[in-house]
């Protein structure tokens, strides 16, 4: 029996904020009892693991979700290829472990860095157990949900009792590999009462090409946000960092909920290419495109006009300075969304990753070397490194459209009139922001009257233009509730 997609999408939106939207908001505590400084030592160590991790994961859970999505129905090939990949996993998180500690001990040995880095570590013992793809190949969702709930309230009752000060940074550092190791521990588990072990058919060659392929399909923030993260640490600050971290933290917990929408869509996706299913499979797309930008555009604007209000009320009045970098980080969005919807729910799907690592590389180095220009001309900071992301991602969408609609022949068409008019109804915010400005004053008190006043704003364009996707998302609510009156 298929699973509801609108069901699925509510439990992936759940999960996004559990494991986005409670963190940054007891970051406004961890960012205030750690400091700027803190923050940034362990941003920054992360950056580097982040640069080894890739190569651990080695892209199994994006490959390994939309293969098992294809053959879900065939338990014994489900079984083969999960013995497969997990075979895999152990060798590749066992060589990149050695690599790993080899690089922190020689490049980072006397370095305030080397602790944070071996706490990392443990990372990647850990990361051998992640099957997560398993469980969203086979639409477990409520699973996933509750168990980070359970993962999360832990984690967050452990943060207040032990971390109290700038000088528990290493304890922080520990509390966040931990969280990760005991959701991924649970996942195996569960997954094993369903998903045996079956050495029959053990093959590794023929997932070589894939894999590998999507490492850098699905890691291309490794000249993206993970090259800004490392640049800024050496050539800036640890200062520069935090403020970089927290807006992307910021816009990261935005754009997650909404990627909830494309990122559930995607097993069934790839069902509905594997049936044939042409035009119900180009039908899906746009629909969830449409609810896509429905969401994406206001909530970006939304932010632009609130930048300088929102990193204070996060961070406190020592992240005032970080207001530009979030503003440039909020359109930045925008890019980074539209790129979500052609990427994952097209040349993913169908299988053109091959391509899309060219499109991914060809950015990601226009972005390196912008990046280097700016550091040469001693004006690199964290906003200008945004804004160098934002400009090569935006070429990477341009390059994405083109081949959707030229060589791969898809008449998916982002364009369209219903599309942009979610764009025209949220620039209202900025107008309307601004009037209020000038009325009231308060960090907390201006930021709460834009926020319901445009919210309010956007939803009444939507009901008097009788706007598809509002009415739907209210039939399901009635349906849901069929003793609510709205």
């Amino acid at each position: 029996m298929e699973k509801s997609l609108f069901k699925n999408a509510i439990y992936k939106i759940s999960l996004n904020f559990f494991n986005l939207v409670l963190p940054i908001l007891v970051g406004m505590y961890v960012y205030r009892v750690l400091g700027n400084e803190s923050i940034g030592r362990v941003k920054y160590g992360e950056s580097i693991f982040n640069y080894l991790f890739i190569f651990a994961t080695f892209g199994i859970y994006q490959y390994g979700l939309r293969e098992v999505s294809r053959i879900k129905k065939d338990k014994q090939k489900v079984a083969q290829l999960f013995t497969s990949l997990f075979t895999f996993s152990i060798f590749t998180n066992a060589v990149t472990l050695i690599a790993y500690l080899l690089i922190a001990y020689y490049g980072y040995g006397n370095h305030y860095l080397f602790p944070i880095l071996l706490i990392f570590s443990i990372s990647f013992v850990m990361n051998i157990f992640y099957v997560e793809w398993l469980n969203e190949a086979f639409e477990n969702y409520g699973f996933i949900t509750i168990k980070t709930i359970i993962v999360k309230l832990i984690y967050i009752g452990l943060l207040f009792t032990l971390v109290k000060g700038p000088e528990d940074y290493l304890i922080f550092t520990a509390l966040l590999v931990m969280t990760t190791s005991l959701n991924n521990i649970l996942s195996f588990f569960y997954i094993k009462r369903h998903v045996p072990f079956d050495f029959s058919n053990l093959v590794i060659r023929p997932h070589l090409r894939p894999l590998f392929l999507v490492v850098i399909f699905m890691n291309g923030n490794i000249l993206y946000g993970q090259l800004d993260i490392f640049m800024l640490g050496k050539y800036v600050s640890e200062k520069s960092v935090s403020f970089y971290v927290m807006s992307k933290q910021i816009t990261t917990i935005i754009s997650a909920l909404m990627l909830s929408v494309v990122q559930v869509t995607i097993p069934r996706l790839s069902y509905l290419l594997g049936s044939a299913d042409e035009k119900s499979y180009l039908e899906l797309v746009q629909r969830i495109a449409k609810l896509y930008f429905a969401v994406l555009f206001p909530a970006a604007i939304g932010l632009f006009v609130i930048s300088d209000l929102g990193v204070i009320a996060y961070g406190g009045k020592d992240f005032a300075d970080a207001g530009p970098v979030l503003a440039v980080f909020s359109i930045y969005m925008i890019f980074v969304g539209t790129d979500n919807v052609l990427s994952n729910q097209v040349m993913y799907v169908k299988k053109k990753e091959h391509i899309l690592v060219r499109f991914i590389v060809i950015c990601g180095i226009i972005n390196l070397l912008l990046n280097a220009l700016f550091v040469y001309l001693d004006y690199f900071d964290a906003r200008v490194a945004i804004a160098t992301t934002g400009f090569s991602t935006f070429l990477l969408v341009c390059l994405e459209y083109y081949y959707v609609r030229r060589v791969i022949k898809l008449p998916l068409n982002l364009l369209t009139s219903s599309n942009l008019k979610y764009l025209l109804f949220s620039l209202s915010f900025i107008p309307i922001s601004y009037g209020i400005r000038t009325f009231l004053s308060g960090t907390y008190v201006l930021f709460g009257t834009i926020v319901v006043v445009c919210l309010s704003l956007y939803v009444f364009l939507l009901w008097i233009t009788k706007d598809e996707i509002l009415f739907m998302i209210l039939d399901k609510v009635k349906q849901k509730f069929p003793k609510l009156r709205i």
